[in-house]
């Protein structure tokens, strides 16, 4: 008898567990997610800022390791550019997201090319990224609760196209 308690008891203690981790991870648009416009600098909730923008070489990444802190060294993110193309960055916590639209004519207010996502967490000194042809942009991007998996989603010829990153995996879709 009390070892089918003990052996309840554990179950339901992986059932509730992993109906936590679900609802933790699953996307929502949290109200505390900052979006800004294309090329803009986004401020994290501990001050640090993070800015990502197109020039003729590619797309760049910047960011402070600290608030008030010396801006990094340009990372390059997507080896193609045009400085008319726009990034634009949204961050919940301290994971940044970014949405990129590249094509050779963007000034000429042609449809993108080629949508790049990046995603980067922490010390922001690495970030994933992932290009998709075939898509004008990603027009939502979403946070779990945690901040360790981000959404992005568009609407689709079938449906609605996803693309997924997580923390532990990085990107799916």
């Amino acid at each position: 008898m009390r070892r089918s308690r003990v052996v309840a008891t554990g179950a339901l203690s992986l059932v509730l567990m992993g109906v936590w981790m679900g609802c933790a991870e699953w996307p929502s648009q949290t109200s505390t997610a900052e979006r800004i416009g294309w090329n803009g600098v986004i401020e994290l909730e501990d001050g640090r800022r993070v800015s990502a923008r197109f020039t003729d070489k590619g797309l760049y990444e910047r960011h402070q390791s600290r608030k008030g802190g010396p801006w990094s060294r340009p990372e390059l993110l997507y080896p193609h550019g045009d400085s008319d193309c726009g990034a634009e960055l949204s961050a919940y916590g301290d994971t940044v997201a970014l949405v990129a639209g590249y094509s050779a004519g963007c000034h000429a207010g042609e449809p993108a090319e080629m949508v790049i996502a990046g995603v980067s967490d922490g010390d922001l000194d690495e970030w994933d990224t992932d290009t998709t042809e075939g898509i004008d942009a990603w027009e939502t991007t979403r946070f779990s609760w945690t901040g360790y998996r981000v959404v992005f989603r568009s609407p689709g010829s079938e449906g609605t196209d996803e693309l997924s990153w997580r923390q532990s995996i990085g990107f799916t879709g």
